[in-house]
């Protein structure tokens, strides 16, 4: 499915291409899928299983918030460089499918904005406004889609420091001049 979508794109990928890529039948494809949408449906929600596996796996080493943010983004960036088909399903045609698997890609970014929260223990953490982390999560999947859409998947690793900074102080509340 993932290259499929790479190819075609959500709208003009058919069953048939599918199909043809994954060397199967369509009674395969059937026996296992009851539509495209179930097909896709199924492809993303591995996907975001296998990306937040990574994320987690790398993260859950590490004590401080800041470690832990930034080694778990720098294995997110791995995964997704990775695999530019999976990076373009989850980034650019979820939003493309039809409307159950963009609620799907709207209950990630959620999860994501939750990873993304500091604990009231770190500095700032407690004074974030309840909005800023699912900005922070839209942001950084709006960049990283539009590197994926420029064919630039395989470098998204390269941009590990500025998104780091990005998480990392757009959340901190604003400073009072005096």
């Amino acid at each position: 499915m993932a290259a499929a979508l790479a190819y075609h794109g959500y709208e003009d990928t058919k069953i048939t291409d599918v199909v043809e890529l994954a060397g199967l039948s369509r009674a395969t494809f059937y026996e296992r899928f009851d539509s495209k949408e179930v097909c896709f449906a199924a492809a993303y929600e591995d996907g975001v299983e296998r990306l937040t596996a990574a994320v987690e796996a790398a993260a859950a080493g590490e004590i401080a918030w800041d470690t832990r943010l930034s080694a778990g983004l720098r294995a997110g960036l791995d995964f997704l460089a990775a695999d530019p088909a999976l990076a373009h399903l989850l980034l650019v045609e979820a939003l493309a499918a039809a409307r159950p698997a963009r609620l799907e890609h709207e209950r990630s970014l959620t999860r994501l904005a939750e990873a993304l929260r500091p604990p009231a223990a770190v500095p700032g953490g407690e004074v974030m406004p309840e909005e800023t982390p699912r900005l922070l999560a839209g942001g950084l999947t709006s960049h990283l889609s539009g590197r994926v859409l420029a064919g630039e998947t395989e470098r998204l690793a390269e941009d590990h420091d500025l998104l780091l900074q990005y998480l990392l102080t757009a959340g901190e509340p604003p400073t009072s001049a005096s």
